[in-house]
Formats: C-alpha cells, structure tokens, sequence
C-alpha cells in the first residue's frame, strides 16, 4: 500500500478562493517512510497523489486537497468516495476529543498535537512561527522565496509530523463516515454564499451616520465626551452613560464589583430585556462601536472575496461535533431575534436561483428518544404529536385538553422541561431557567421520571459512564465530558451530538447535485441555493435526504427524524415570511416598500434601512 505524507506552502490561506494562479507555492511529500520531497512541479505532485492508496495530511482535506482542486483539477471527490483520504486533524479530535468551549481551540494544531505527543515542536522566530516570521521578513507569504532554506526547513518538519502523528492515531468508522461527511460540508467554503455588497454597503453606512449622530446627541445632553477611542471609559463618559440609561428608563448595568458594565454581555442581555426601547438599543449600539464590535454588515464585506461571495471556514471544533462557520460566522445568525434575523438579508442565493432550507423538528429528544428507549418518550414523538404538548399532559395533566384540537394550554411552560429532560437539567437550573419555584420544579422532574423511567435510567446510566471523561454516542462519536460536570453534560452531549451526526445522515443522504448549492449549516437548520425552476426537485429531495427512521441497534425500537422545509426565499431572511408572520420586514417584498405603518418594524426604523435610506 503506498502512502503519501503531504504538506504544501502557498501564499496566505485566507486568500485560498480567490488568489488565481500561483497560490500553491512549494509542495513537500514523503512516500511512506522515504525522505521527505519538496518540489515547484505541483502537477506532477496531483499527479502522485491520484496514484497513491492514501494521502495523509494535517486539515488536508480542509485545505490542501481543496486548493490543488480549485487550481490544479484534482479529483478529490474521488479521493473521499474511495476512501483515500486520512485528515488527521479529524483524527486526532476522534482519538482525543475537545473540551466544551474555546478551552481547546488550540489543541489541534500539528505543532500543539506534536509537542502533547512528544513528537518535538516547530521551530519559534520573532513574529511567532519561524513560518510567520519568514512572512514578516518578505511582507507576505507569497513573497518568501520558495528556496530559503528556512522555507524549505519548514515544509519537510511538517510532513515529518505529519507521518509520525499518523502512526499514533486509530482510523474507526466513525472516523471514515467523517470524512465523507466535512468533503461534502466542504461545498459551503469551496461555492461561497453571494452577498448582496450595495445592502451591505448602505447599511454600513447608514449605521455609522447614527451612530455618529447617537454620539453627538450624548455629548450635547449627558457630557459624554467624543475624543479618544473610549470616551466611555473616562469618569466624565461613565457619568454621563449612567445618566444615558437612567433618562432612558433602565437602571444602568452593573459588573459584580459595582463598576457600569458595558461588556458585550451586559449591553446583548440589555437588548434582550427590552427590544422595544429603540433608545436604548442605539445606546448600546453606540456603545458596542466604542468596544470595537463590528456590525454584522461590517463582517461580510470584510470577508467577501473578488467573485462578491463570502467563503467560510467550516469545521467540526465543538465537543459535540456541531458545525462551526466561521470567517463569517453564519452559525450566529440567529433567527429567533427580531431584528438580528434581518441580517441574513444581505445573503443572496445565487443569479437565477432561489434559496430553500430545511430543520430537523425537535431532534435532539428524538437524539435521546433513540438512546433512551423509552417507550413513552417515543410515543411522544410520533408523527401528528408534538413533544411539547405531551411533555405539558405528562407533567401538568390533561385539563380537559384535546389532541388534535389545539396546543396544551401549557404548551408553553412545557417547552423548558422538555429541554430539560434533554440537557440533564437539575431542578434549580429548571427553577432559574423557566422562572418557576425550586419545589415546582424538583415536582416537575419528578413527575418525568414516573412518566419517562427509561429515560430517567438512561441519564443515570450515561453520567456514570462519563466518570471516564470520554463517552461515545450511537454514531461512534466520541466525547469528553469535563470532569464534575457529567450531570448535565454527559445527556447534552448525547443529545446534542447525535442530534448533530442526525443532520449529518440527512448530508450524506443528499443527491450529489445539490452539494454544490449548500451555503450554510446552523445547528439543526441547512440551507441550499438551487435553480428556480429545480426548486420543486430540490425540495422533495432535501426533505427525502433529512426524513428517516433510525435505530441505534438492530433489536431497538426505531425513532422518525422529520423536517420542516423553509419558504423560498430571494434572500436568506426572506425564506421564513410564513414562520414569522408577526415580523413583516422578513419577507423581502415588505423590505422593498417605500414606507412602511407596521408597528414594531425593524426594517424601516433605526435598525436597518431607514425610509429615508429606501427613497434616496
């Protein structure tokens, strides 16, 4: 079996898509144990990596194998369905799996991976890597000569690494379903999501013009002063936000110590507790620029390549595996608020296309509903029920309630147990959470377990498992689980990280002519461009590919995972006009008025275009 140990250098990985001819600099490989190669003839190295039975590299098939692609017509498809491809970042996550959090966003580098693993380090320099530092030297990557012997140094250290971590990390089937899985998630990075830069400009524009105005406006009636990059911080501009706040009816927020917070934190809760007090959310608008906070408009434009599209890195870095999109972060562009979820506005589909999407109901129970077996909790979510009208009758009873004749008229008081019963939620966070009292909810929970003892036996039994730190859900998918923390880590992980690798069959299951129209994950939600007048196929096809029943083991009791698909939409936003009929500025023929009497309308006031904005 020949395997080739891969590694390249190319000008600045940021500028993968849009570089042109010439990104792939320097390529270094090692065939098997034979010394390392480095050589300018990328061709002839596309040429090897085609012959080879496997191709091993450090994100490789995040990047390298993407790039010779893009620019050298690899057939990497090819590659990934014949299983030719070991990343072994993906691999070292399998083997040694992350922390929740940013704890270990940097474990997973091949110079971090080396040093835990004994394998020695990359050579230092001044600007932090001897690679960094080389770029320093030559202002930029793309003009370090391809034979300076630190350059060269470099590369062949790499694929050295690069072979020797390979030897030390276990390939399971888990690991190889992966592969398929972030090749296809690999379309979002490779095709872009087109933005729509007039809109993005506009709102740029349009927001600093407030804010400058907000500034003024705070100088002239609360002393705020406007020179130096954080007035907010003086003790002049502390008094005068403390009386900002309290004219506009809000007690001003306090950090732990007593000092006025305006922490990203404090200003975000701020706005959650009081959406409607427009005043308040300029200030902290205003405030958010002073923190150096970028509008999500700002964002875009600044990751948008030449071709008007947003290229983002995808990634699997959570502890639970869910899929992170950074670079821009589409993954945090909520649909639940009303004015954030105007910001996918500026996302288009591409020219003669319309956008669809789709989300997975109620998935991770159902993620639970698989591990657990239990049968009453199965029942739950069958076809025509919904789990929070169940969980409603479980817990607070009928009350002359009807199926088929309306929600429970608890429905909604229902939905944090439902989430707790999920998240291994103990009775004080259920308190804190729903707002009920602690003995109200230590009654909830255990009226769960009389209703759901499968369930209730399954959390028992999987946080017992976590005393290992590591647990593994039906999928393969190994997790750490901090330790102390496995009451409600261990069932969230599961839930979470089979809810994930759920969505994740419903990728693989989907016709290869969609790949290249999938623009973003975000959690349970998948959204593609297809032509307009493929969009019927697309749709039937989509929910085909996210519809099915699973089981986690040949004698268990199967569970459907079901979807709901989006509206079309000509923007991002606009494919939820039905799911938010109390917001008319997400449909995007209410966004294209020149004026606007809705009430509450977050289009048409400060938040976004002003009338003024839309006539001009």
């Amino acid at each position: 079996m020949s395997t080739l140990h891969l590694d390249l250098a190319t000008a600045d990985a940021d500028r993968l898509w849009d570089y042109g001819p010439g990104f792939v600099r320097l390529a270094g490989f090692a065939v098997g144990d034979s010394p390392v190669v480095t050589t300018t003839d990328i061709t002839m190295v596309v040429e090897m990596i085609e012959k080879a039975d496997l191709v091993v590299g450090h994100n490789v098939l995040g990047f390298d194998l993407p790039a010779l692609e893009l620019y050298y017509g690899l057939d990497l498809a090819r590659l990934v369905r014949e299983d030719r491809v070991m990343d072994t970042l993906l691999a070292a996550r399998q083997n040694d799996p992350p922390l929740s959090g940013k704890v270990d966003a940097r474990r997973y580098s091949l110079d971090a991976l080396a040093k835990r693993l004994e394998l020695g380090g990359k050579p230092a320099g001044d600007c932090g890597s001897a690679l960094k530092t080389l770029a320093c030297e030559f202002e930029g990557y793309d003009k370090i000569p391809v034979d300076h012997p630190d350059y060269v140094r470099y590369l062949v250290q790499d694929v050295e690494l690069v072979r020797e971590l390979s030897k030390l990390l276990v390939v399971d089937d888990y690991l190889r379903r992966e592969h398929q899985v972030m090749w296809r998630l690999g379309h979002i990075a490779k095709h872009g999501f087109r933005v729509d830069l007039d809109l993005v400009q506009r709102l740029i524009a349009e927001r600093a013009a407030r804010v400058e105005t907000l500034k003024k406006r705070l100088y002239t009636v609360h002393g705020l002063p406007l020179a130096g990059k954080k007035p907010h911080t003086t003790t002049a501009g502390i008094l005068a936000l403390e009386k900002a706040f309290i004219d506009l009816g809000v007690t001003p927020p306090r950090t732990p110590t007593g000092a006025l917070a305006t922490g990203k934190e404090a200003l975000t809760q701020l706005e959650t507790q009081h959406p409607e007090n427009v005043g308040l959310v300029e200030l902290c608008q205003t405030l958010r620029t002073f923190n150096g906070e970028r509008s999500m408009a700002q964002t875009l434009l600044e990751n948008s390549s030449s071709d008007g599209r947003v290229h983002p890195g995808v990634a699997a870095v959570q502890a639970t595996g869910r899929i992170s999109i950074t670079d821009p972060g589409l993954s945090v562009m909520g649909k639940r608020d009303r004015g954030n979820i105007c910001e996918r506005a500026m996302l288009l589909p591409d020219v003669g296309h319309v956008l669809i999407g789709a989300d997975l109901s109620q998935i991770d129970a159902r993620a639970m509903a698989m591990h657990c077996q239990d049968e009453n909790y199965i029942a739950a979510l069958a076809p025509g029920k919904d789990m929070h009208d169940e969980m409603a009758a479980a817990v607070f009873g009928e009350d002359g309630w009807v199926r088929g004749a309306g929600h429970h008229p608890r429905r909604g008081d229902a939905k944090a147990i439902t989430h707790a019963t999920t998240y291994g939620m103990g009775p004080a966070a259920l308190a804190a959470s729903a707002g009920y009292s602690l003995a109200d909810a230590e009654r909830q929970l255990a009226t769960l377990e009389l209703k759901f003892p499968g369930l209730a036996a399954f959390k028992k039994w999987i946080r017992a498992d976590a005393s290992r730190q590591v647990i593994a859900n039906a999928f393969g998918r190994r997790m750490r689980v901090q330790p102390g923390k496995e009451y409600t880590q261990a069932p969230a992980h599961i839930g979470q990280g089979t809810a994930r690798d759920l969505m994740m069959e419903g990728v693989l299951r989907l016709p290869e002519w969609l790949l290249p129209g999938l623009r973003a994950i975000v959690h349970d939600e998948i959204v593609l461009s297809v032509p307009e007048h493929r969009a019927d196929e697309a749709e039937a096809a989509v929910l085909d590919a996210l519809q099915f029943a699973y089981r986690i083991a040949p004698d268990a009791a199967s569970v459907l995972v079901l979807a709901d698909r989006s509206d079309r939409g000509h923007d991002w936003a606009d494919c939820y006009r039905s799911e938010k009929k109390g917001w008319p500025e997400v449909a995007r023929d209410h966004r294209e008025l020149m004026t606007c009497t809705y009430v509450g309308c977050t289009w048409h006031t400060t938040d976004n275009l002003s009338q003024e904005g839309r006539a001009a």
